[in-house]
């Protein structure tokens, strides 16, 4: 047999990766649960920041990358935007909520890290960044 294009070969192969990639991808999203809760700083609320969850690889984990924003010490992953479930790391960054300048770092802490195992459905996580985490002095930096 004999092809005059190599259209005919490639366009059909692209469709169906494409097909299969869409097919799992909306699997992996049903299975994605929303995360809510606090943070806070040595007791205080956070005013701004991020949050990650990333699957603990190390535990034997995979999924997704989940990433929530801080205000006013509250976060709350977005729809079809949450974690899997399991062992995770959980890496939280804190501001003073201003903009930050090259003279000025308005971070409240160093990013820090812990792990938790979270369960296979929607869930609340407060967390506590202690304050021995707190940012180097500007001249130290």
């Amino acid at each position: 047999m004999i092809f005059r294009s190599p259209a005919l070969i490639l366009v059909p192969a692209f469709a169906l990766v494409t097909a299969l990639l869409v097919g799992c991808g909306k699997r992996d999203l049903d299975a994605l649960y929303e995360i809510s809760g606090s943070v806070t700083f040595a007791g205080q609320p956070v005013p701004a920041g991020r949050i990650v969850f990333e699957p603990d690889e190390a535990q034997g984990a995979a999924g997704m990358v989940s990433i929530a924003d801080i205000q006013n010490g509250s976060y709350r992953t977005r729809p079809r935007r949450g974690f899997g479930g399991g062992p995770c790391r959980v890496t939280i960054y804190g501001t003073d909520g201003t903009m930050p300048t090259e003279e000025k770092d308005t971070s409240l802490f160093r990013p820090w890290q812990t792990t938790i195992d979270l369960p296979r459905e929607a869930c609340r996580r407060a967390f506590d960044v202690p304050a021995d985490a707190a940012r180097l002095p500007a001249k130290s930096r």
